[in-house]
């Protein structure tokens, strides 16, 4: 807490004293009603209570840190990072001392951060730190990503976070943009930050302040409102950039070419603010994704701060428990009798629904729906059997072959029965007359799932740079193999199958491994000749539904087994599923190229051929179909 007296100025020592103002205490950060607490002995680099991961989990990221006695500060475990408390909190203590709220309820009351603002924001962006080397006392984060739903402040503190950056981050000359997909967007942000100045006594006299910027004579720094004509935007030198509603941005020009001006800058900040949107293959949703990706730890990227408040697929959109975790701005931006009227609205109107989903769940919306959940792909991750166990399982496998820039995979997949009851799955099929249909099938089997994935390295630089997913990180880590030249050697994944692979499972020889036609017809060939048992399985509904069917049921029951292997867990977290009209489903591929599901495809075709190649013939044989 601060209290400041007339007078004094959070603004440093250059700031003339306040002459008209009434002195105000910072108030406690209000707290929605039912959020969660901790006992206050607990107390980390963000003060008591709750870690901000626990109070909000799966929101951001994890900051571990230690405190260091001998040099008075919290320290990441490695060292390179350390937290600067006072910097934090003078932040912090900005937006209450300086800026006030002028719409609304709160129109007139000084600016105090909602928890989640100043936990997950405000605190580790301005305090955490570099410890070493060059970058020695600069910024850890260089951009922001925060994807709430409607109403939760994602204006004002957008505002608030320009000024602090014009005004009060120490960087004489700082240029700060604020910008959106058109001018009259980029302007909600900015007048709100013009308003805030205006309203300030200390604020105003060290301005000026005009129409479509506030410029700070004493620093030569201004703060400025964009339009969304990227042509003339070139040359900027951004120490700061708000860019709001970033799911109405048409295209990517205008945000890379305002991304670009920052590198001259020893600290910039990017702050992107959104909701969700209905277009996956948007800038933004290429955003969206990687930041997901950091969060969860596929991507390590130590200078990207991820807050993202979203609904699951899975989350019951009617239920107040999902709108109370969604928004944590709830009970106090935003009203429960208003998402409750909303929510009705959507049922009662279905072509509400997906703005509901959308303002108020942050959920994306479009034709393809996720499949399954990345948290139930997780809870199957465990301690695999070793190599002399699956030796002892019959095998099959799939191998879905690429050229250039897609992955090419081979999935091994060992089955195993177990004892106890049986999983039932309705399979959505069609029958002879090819009308709709379902079979109920029992499954009283495990998969334990082995893969293997290879790009050609002449391409692998340049798949990093322009997808922004880490292949050369999981390169050295043994998750990918390369082969030369800037196509994928067939004779090395030929050699490969042939020679270290079915050394190391014999029974892969003489099993059966389900291939994709496209772009495999030639190896399959090859390998056919050699004695494997090669099974043609086209992309279509025909072909996968029911093995998609079957390995959800699977998943869903953790009954397969994986060893956490990050580049199948990036292909689970990309796919998605398309229903046809007999209720058929199969995976499919997203439009941007840049995300793969090779891994899952090759995974479904070995389980296919896992499921129905068993001893004994299919399960279908061997307990019979129910048709429904």
């Amino acid at each position: 807490m601060s209290t400041r007296r007339s007078g004094e100025s959070t603004l440093g020592t250059a700031a003339p004293p306040r002459r008209s103002r009434t002195p105000r205490r910072r108030p406690a950060s209000p707290k929605a009603p039912g959020s969660p607490s901790a006992p206050h002995s607990t107390r980390g680099w963000w003060g008591r209570g709750a870690a901000p991961w626990e109070r909000w989990p799966g929101v951001s990221i994890r900051i571990d840190a230690q405190y260091v006695r001998a040099r008075k500060r919290w320290e990441t475990l490695d060292g390179r990072y350390y937290f600067d408390a006072a910097e934090a909190k003078a932040k912090a203590d900005f937006f209450p001392d300086c800026l006030t709220h002028h719409k609304g309820e709160f129109a007139g009351k000084p600016f105090t951060l909602l928890d989640y603002q100043r936990l997950l924001i405000v605190l580790p962006l301005f305090g955490w730190k570099h410890a070493l080397g060059s970058q020695r006392g600069l910024r850890r984060f260089r951009k922001v990503f925060l994807a709430v739903p409607k109403g939760n402040g994602k204006s004002p503190l957008g505002a608030g976070l320009g000024l602090a950056l014009t005004f009060v981050d120490g960087e004489d000359g700082a240029e700060v943009y604020s910008a959106a997909a058109d001018r009259d967007q980029a302007a909600i942000v900015f007048d709100t930050a013009r308003i805030m100045v205006e309203s300030d006594p200390v604020l105003a006299e060290r301005s000026n302040v005009l129409r479509r910027a506030i410029e700070v004579p004493t620093k030569r720094s201004y703060y400025r409102v964009l339009s969304a004509d990227a042509k003339t935007k070139h040359g900027p030198n951004i120490h700061g950039l708000v860019f709001d509603e970033f799911h109405a941005q048409a295209n990517r020009e205008l945000y890379e070419t305002l991304h670009r001006g920052t590198v001259k800058r020893r600290q910039p900040v990017t702050v992107l603010i959104t909701t969700a949107g209905d277009d996956d293959e948007s800038i933004c949703a290429e955003e969206w994704d990687y930041a997901r990706r950091v969060q969860s730890g596929t991507i390590e990227d130590e200078t990207y701060l991820p807050v993202l408040f979203e609904a699951a697929k899975t989350d019951d959109w009617k239920d107040p428990a999902v709108w109370r975790r969604v928004n944590p701005g709830f009970g106090i931006t935003v009203k429960a009798e208003a998402i409750a009227a909303e929510c009705n609205a959507a049922m009662n109107e279905p072509r509400k629904l997906n703005d509901f989903l959308r303002y108020h769940l942050n959920r994306w919306v479009n034709q393809a729906t996720a499949w399954i959940p990345i948290d139930q792909w997780d809870a199957c991750q465990g301690p695999m059997l070793t190599d002399e166990q699956l030796r002892e399982l019959p095998v099959c496998a799939g191998l879905d072959m690429s050229q250039k820039y897609d992955l090419t995979s081979l999935v091994l997949v060992f089955p195993r029965p177990i004892e106890g009851p049986a999983i039932t799955v309705d399979v959505k099929t069609l029958d002879d007359a090819e009308q709709p249909a379902t079979r109920t099938v029992s499954l009283n089997l495990e998969l334990f799932v082995v893969p293997f994935f290879w790009l050609p390295e002449a391409t692998l630089q340049e798949r990093v740079k322009q997808d922004r997913v880490p292949y050369d990180q999981w390169e050295q880590a043994g998750l990918l193999r390369v082969t030369e030249g800037n196509v994928i050697d067939y004779d090395a994944i030929l050699a490969f199958v042939a020679g270290e692979l079915t050394e190391r499972f014999p029974r892969l020889m003489g099993a059966e491994i389900g291939y994709d036609p496209a772009f495999a017809t030639d190896i399959a060939t090859r390998l056919l000749a050699k004695g494997y048992q090669m099974i043609e399985i086209l992309q279509n509904y025909k072909h996968l539904s029911e093995p998609s069917h079957l390995v959800e049921a699977l998943i869903r029951a953790k009954r397969v087994h994986h060893d956490g292997h990050r580049l199948l867990r990036w292909n689970w977290e990309n796919v998605a599923v398309r229903t046809d009209d007999a209720g058929r489903i199969r995976p499919v591929k997203p439009r941007r190229r840049a995300k793969r599901i090779d891994g899952v495809v090759a995974m479904l075709m070995g389980a296919s051929r896992a499921i129905f190649a068993q001893p004994g013939g299919s399960v279908y044989d061997t307990r019979g179909l129910i048709q429904l």
